[in-house]
């Protein structure tokens, strides 16, 4: 296949060079020279401008961050919709709202082409191991004809409905992660505040009612050895989190444990940790209660 991919940042960069080592025909573009030569380097091909990429293209993926940058990638001046001809077929990987994604794929519709959400799930890691799971929204077909592409990047593709269903999928996903984040950081304060050993009260919960995936990463690849170096920034998960509100609001559902999460975070990143992983949501609850979680220097 013809692939274009824009969007080379921490999870675009590693997932178009799966798509390379799958053997499809990869162009390439972003404001990142690194990122282009890098990828240049393993064989891909690249492009002056996105409308120049997707004019190239069976496929056109964009996995930037934010719904406005997914708009100027697809729909606005020098975007997708500028090429020549239009791609029939476009992906978004970024976790935005089913608002952005619908009117995307109106837009792209009108230009004859198809359009799928397809945010993703498990980070930079299995982004490079191509083990990301695949969250999908759009029409059937399309998503059987991204069938190779998506098999290059991930282990399994979940298809949830039309255009939209991908990403408040992952919505819901992000918000059960991301306040969880908040919580563990919580009750690993509060253990310490209360003489336990960090790594012994760690083994516990993970060995009981508490465990998660998000315990498991957070607990002894962040907190325990105090690496705050972002995996997952605080300002991308409060994107996410934002969106998950607003999705919430729209269909009026509350969600009182979101809305508190948000304040912990905004209290993180207004000391200076919006770059940072999300784990440093802990931060101001250390300093709060006067006790550290972990012990590396």
């Amino acid at each position: 296949m013809k692939i274009g991919f824009v969007g080379l940042g921490l999870m675009g960069r590693p997932m178009a060079g799966r798509l390379i080592e799958a053997g499809h025909e990869v162009h390439v573009f972003s404001a990142s020279a690194d990122a282009v030569d890098a990828l240049a380097a393993r064989g891909a091909a690249a492009g002056d401008s996105v409308a120049d990429v997707a004019g190239r293209v069976e496929i056109f993926c964009s996995c930037r961050v934010t719904p406005d940058q997914s708009r100027a990638v697809f729909t606005g001046p020098g975007g997708v919709l500028s090429a020549d001809p239009v791609p029939p077929l476009c992906i978004d990987f970024a976790t935005v709202d089913p608002m952005a994604s619908r009117e995307i794929g109106r837009a792209l519709g009108s230009a004859g082409a198809d359009y799928i959400d397809a945010p993703v799930s498990g980070g930079p890691h299995a982004a490079a191991a191509g083990t990301l799971t695949i969250i999908a929204g759009g029409e059937a077909v399309a998503v059987t004809r991204a069938g190779p592409l998506f098999e290059a990047l991930g282990k399994r593709t979940f298809h949830m409905g039309g255009t939209g269903a991908g990403v408040a999928a992952k919505l819901c996903n992000n918000l059960i992660t991301i306040t969880s984040h908040a919580l563990i950081a919580e009750a690993m304060v509060l253990g310490a505040k209360a003489g336990i050993d960090a790594e012994a009260l760690y083994e516990v919960l993970s060995q009981s009612s508490a465990y998660s995936r998000t315990l498991e990463r957070v607990v002894p690849s962040h907190f325990l050895p105090r690496n705050f170096e972002a995996a997952a920034s605080m300002k991308t998960i409060m994107k996410d989190l934002q969106g998950a509100l607003d999705l919430a609001a729209a269909e009026g559902i509350r969600s009182a444990l979101g809305e508190t999460a948000m304040t912990l975070f905004a209290e993180a990143a207004a000391r200076g940790h919006a770059g940072d992983d999300i784990a440093s949501v802990i931060l101001p609850m250390e300093e709060a209660a006067g006790v550290r979680v972990g012990s590396a220097e």
